[in-house]
């Protein structure tokens, strides 16, 4: 395998190492729901649990669980992480907007080798 190749999947087993560490049974689409987030907080753009529907095709229930997974959590699941905030769309009411609190940008940095480094790990065991 080229030494490019080994680069990019060790990159890819890091950052599954770094959900692991949540729960080891999590489900692809949740790992992604925290991505995609984090990839439209990067585009300065926003994102709603809608959107999450489209691009990982995921039913809204699983979009929103997911979604509460990484924020406050569900009665009926694991997490709470307090990733990501969670608030009305002030333009659709019924659209629920998304994006990382700065404890889901610490651990996104932790993954990406991002700028907030050692700071980012205290955030995450906090």
């Amino acid at each position: 395998m080229a030494t490019s190749e080994r680069t990019k999947l060790n990159s890819i087993i890091t950052a599954l190492r770094f959900f692991n560490q949540f729960d080891t049974k999590m489900q692809v689409s949740t790992m992604l729901t925290l991505l995609e987030i984090a990839a439209a907080g990067l585009d300065k753009r926003s994102i709603a649990v809608q959107d999450l529907e489209q691009k990982i095709g995921m039913l809204s229930g699983t979009a929103s669980r997911n979604a509460l997974y990484w924020a406050e959590g569900h009665n009926d699941m694991r997490g709470g992480h307090k990733m990501v905030d969670i608030s009305i769309d002030p333009n659709d009411r019924r659209k629920r907007s998304l994006k990382l609190t700065s404890k889901g940008r610490a651990f996104i940095d932790s993954i990406t080798g991002g700028s907030h480094g050692a700071e980012a790990r205290d955030e995450i065991s906090s």
